[in-house]
């Protein structure tokens, strides 16, 4: 599901075409992922776009995670790479410039959007400049990201 997740939040944020549904569709289908509309989406050729598009939503409804708008997909894209980086899936200055990057986009009244903004390009920036600090700079990149999710996910769902 969490595949899922992810291509909803870059859809939003024009980060993935359309075309690529379906074969995304039927990957979900063969780790077991189900319902109507995925298996009617995997069936679609790539360039059906828009029935792909309207198929996609209406599946991530039927699976009880809707495709979130904008304001929505931009802290759920932060997320995301902030697990990608603890699991180390996504390099830490990587991730730092990646969360930096979406918090630029936050809207302006989101309470820590500016402190967010400020501390990962802090952070990718010192990585950049102080290659013998490197280690400890990454250390200081995963107490930042396990920051955000907390923020972002409450306390029990960060990693």
């Amino acid at each position: 599901m969490e595949q899922l997740d992810e291509a909803a939040v870059r859809l939003v944020l024009e980060d993935m075409l359309p075309d690529e549904l379906p074969m995304l569709a039927a990957e979900a289908l063969a780790r077991g992922v189900d319902s109507p509309a995925l298996r009617e989406l995997a069936g679609l050729f790539s360039h059906e776009v828009r029935e792909a598009r309207d198929l996609f939503y209406l599946a991530m409804e039927e699976l009880g995670s809707p495709v979130p708008d904008m304001e929505e997909a931009r802290p759920r894209m932060m997320a995301m790479v902030a697990r990608r980086a603890l699991r180390g899936e996504m390099s830490l200055p990587s991730a730092a410039h990646e969360v930096y990057w979406q918090s630029c986009y936050i809207s302006t009244s989101w309470p820590s959007r500016t402190e967010i903004m400020m501390a990962f390009l802090s952070l990718q920036t010192a990585w950049e400049d102080r290659p013998e600090k490197r280690a400890r700079i990454e250390e200081d990149i995963r107490a930042a990201m396990r920051r955000l999710l907390e923020e972002l996910e409450g306390p029990a769902r960060t990693p």
